[in-house]
């Protein structure tokens, strides 16, 4: 039922290319922005099929009790990739090399949601920073 649980799913990013592990992307929530709900919110990668991905770090997913860290105003940017940044390191979701999907989930959802007034943001690819010559 829609009022216990919202799932979205992404395959594509923001340009409508496949989500592929060979790339870098960013999921940039503004302040105030995380999915409204009245349990929980869950972001999780999965293979192409919808099954969870092991990873050897186990960081397959973030949720609202992750501990992430804001931006100075507010927002939250969660990175999308195989190997653990630099930095971010609570804002990070682990992907699989190749292909996969990102679930969003909210669990009693706010009034936003179930109205349909709520939009998840659009997955962003990172570019690639060239290798200092």
């Amino acid at each position: 039922m829609f009022e216990e649980a919202a799932y979205w799913t992404a395959s594509r990013d923001l340009a409508g290319e496949r989500l592929s592990g060979e790339r870098v992307y960013r999921l940039h929530f503004p302040a105030g922005q995380l999915p409204p709900n009245d349990a929980f919110w869950s972001l999780t990668a999965t293979d192409t099929v919808g099954y969870q991905v092991n990873t050897t770090t186990g960081r397959a997913s973030v949720n609202g009790h992750s501990g992430l860290l804001a931006n100075a105003d507010g927002s939250i940017d969660i990175l999308l990739q195989s190997n653990p940044p630099p930095s971010a390191g609570l804002n990070w979701v682990a992907t699989p090399r190749g292909l996969f999907r990102l679930m969003l989930r909210a669990y009693s959802p706010g009034a936003a949601i179930v109205s349909g007034r709520y939009e998840p943001p659009p997955v962003l690819r990172v570019p690639s920073t060239p290798a200092p010559s």
